[in-house]
């Protein structure tokens, strides 16, 4: 046990220890939901660009809310937040499991249902990031509970659709639903009666809502570190996350399977980036981080082409796995850069930003190639993402050594 915690000083934090308990319990039925429902619209549609609308409903909504969110949860309790927010999660769940089993689940409706989500998630995501910083006590702790926020996140990645697969197999997509919304129920009573979050340093007066919007996102361009890296992980999202929203076209017409096949995509994923997590928790070194990123890009950029390339399911799953590997690599890294770079005053507004990218991007990008992919068919569209994205690594690549020095200033400070 003193192993782990060497390896994970964030679990000796009693409030961080209920709430990442509670959190990978309901995050497993979340990801089973995701997996019903992409399958779910895919079998009721039979296509990837009606895929990707629903996709893009679900986590669109962080583009418009998500500096908001930020700004907003700076200024109210973030523990009644989260209690909330997990409330709503459960609610729509439950909603989405009477429809699919009172035979009610149409396209529309699932539409949404899913847009119902987005909203909600702007405001939860946000939350759940900023309030990690909150549960520890030290740099060090921070840093190994960032890495285990995202490891128990693609754990459930991991063993949520590769379950969610099977019993859609055996049961249909509508068990899925119920056990997402009854996985709900842990996190709810960790927050309301186990978790307790140290209080944030008193924020300056603030004007307006907008004014603290406008703050943080000059804080974000003010910073040459945070700017360039920004830019980075927002090509990253658009181009590098479409491949979610092309795993059903792959699964079934590329690779010739079925449900269990997208299970075990979304499944190599998921292995790839709980590997990436641990790695990460381990080996990170705030003033490296990016030289690190061009590592993870690039390993992510050549996971996309072969699995582009692929006819065989195999290859395709080891594929998959790198892409795991270099999305959560990548990510971890920055957020791990923007926890520990910003202040308590203005933190949930860089994280916003951070998720705005993360989750916001990609299914704008997802619904562009979503598109594409119903004209050009998934490999060259996800084989011209990567080529996009390759450009904006080598530009990114060309402002390395400035960008490690405004890194090591702002570390002094």
């Amino acid at each position: 046990m003193r192993r782990i915690y060497q390896l994970f000083p964030a679990l000796e934090h009693r409030a961080f220890f209920y709430f990442i308990t509670g959190q990978t319990i309901s995050m497993l039925g979340l990801w089973m939901q995701r997996l019903a429902m992409s399958w779910l619209v895919f079998r009721l549609t039979n296509s990837a660009f009606l895929l990707s609308i629903v996709e893009f409903v679900s986590l669109a909504p962080i583009l418009v809310l998500g500096l908001m969110a930020g700004a907003w949860l700076e200024r109210h309790d973030l523990r009644k937040a989260l209690i909330a927010t997990q409330i709503l999660c459960m609610v729509e769940a439950a909603m989405l499991t009477f429809a699919t089993y009172a035979g009610l689940a149409t396209y529309p409706l699932l539409v949404v249902l899913s847009l119902l989500l987005g909203v909600i998630s702007a405001f939860d995501m946000t939350a759940r990031q900023s309030s990690v910083s909150l549960m520890v006590t030290d740099a060090h702790a921070v840093k190994s509970a960032i890495a285990l926020n995202s490891m128990a996140f693609n754990i459930c990645k991991l063993v949520g659709p590769s379950v969610a697969g099977f019993v859609i197999y055996f049961w249909g997509e509508g068990i899925c639903f119920l056990v997402s919304t009854v996985t709900y129920l842990p996190i709810i009573y960790m927050l309301t009666f186990q978790v307790r979050l140290r209080e944030r340093r008193a924020a300056p007066a603030r004007k307006s809502l907008m004014d603290d919007i406008l703050e943080g996102v000059r804080h974000v361009r003010g910073e040459f570190f945070l700017n360039h890296i920004f830019q980075l992980l927002l090509a990253f999202c658009f181009f590098g996350l479409s491949y979610s929203v092309l795993f059903p076209m792959f699964s079934t017409n590329i690779l010739g399977g079925g449900s269990q096949t997208l299970g075990w995509l979304y499944g190599a994923v998921g292995a790839g980036a709980f590997f990436g997590g641990a790695v990460v928790s381990v080996y990170i070194v705030i003033r490296r981080i990016p030289a690190m990123l061009t590592r993870t890009v690039a390993l992510t950029i050549a996971a996309i082409v072969v699995f582009a390339l692929s006819r065989n399911v195999w290859l395709s799953l080891v594929a998959a796995f790198f892409i795991g590997f270099g999305i959560t690599t990548t990510n971890i890294s920055i957020n791990t850069l923007c926890q520990t770079t910003s202040s308590d005053d203005c933190r949930s507004r860089v994280i916003s930003l951070y998720i705005m990218c993360t989750a916001g991007v990609g299914p704008v990008g997802g619904l562009v190639f979503g598109a594409m992919a119903d004209i050009l068919g998934g490999p060259w569209t996800l084989l011209f993402g990567a080529a996009m994205l390759f450009v904006f690594f080598v530009l990114f690549v060309r402002q390395l050594r400035p960008i490690h020095h405004s890194l090591a200033l702002a570390l002094r400070r």
